[in-house]
């Protein structure tokens, strides 16, 4: 328990701070990457899938802050983006242990599409917000037709 009052002492000094000075958003930012990347390996060792999403959502919503602060990435959509990449990824880590991967494919490519489809629009000057429905209905046709193609016997 005392950890836990530690952490939640720093935690709330960065966030002071970065409120206060960019360069501490910096930090706050890093420090929080850290923390992301700590609970993805608890989550891989333990096989902990709290752990392991939980680390995925805080990594790619600090990475996002990180690079934005270096000025290295512009825009908005980007830690949806991560996120969705970071669930695609746990997907792949699940499947090669022999779990299911289905749902967090599928939900991990959602959020990828809408963050990328929002850094395309913000960087780009394009218009993507408005394909994403139409490839949305697309994309459950597909996965519909192929669903029951599978399932059929003769």
């Amino acid at each position: 328990m005392p950890l836990i009052g530690v952490f939640l002492i720093v935690l709330g000094l960065f966030l002071a701070a970065g409120q206060l000075f960019k360069e501490a958003q910096f930090g706050a930012s890093a420090f929080f990457l850290i923390v992301g990347v700590i609970l993805v390996l608890f989550g891989m060792r333990d096989r902990s899938d709290l752990a392991l999403y939980a680390g995925v959502f805080i990594s790619a919503l600090a990475l996002s802050d990180l690079l934005s602060s270096m000025g290295v990435i512009h825009g908005s959509g980007w830690g949806t983006l991560f996120l969705g990449l970071g669930v695609m990824a746990i997907a792949l880590v699940r499947s090669s242990a022999g779990r299911r991967w289905g749902w967090a494919l599928g939900i991990g490519g959602l959020l990828a599409l809408w963050g990328g489809s929002d850094v395309a629009a913000s960087n780009l000057n394009f218009p993507t917000d408005r394909l994403i429905g139409p490839l949305l209905i697309v994309l459950l046709g597909l996965y519909i037709v192929t669903r029951h193609r599978g399932a059929r016997t003769f």
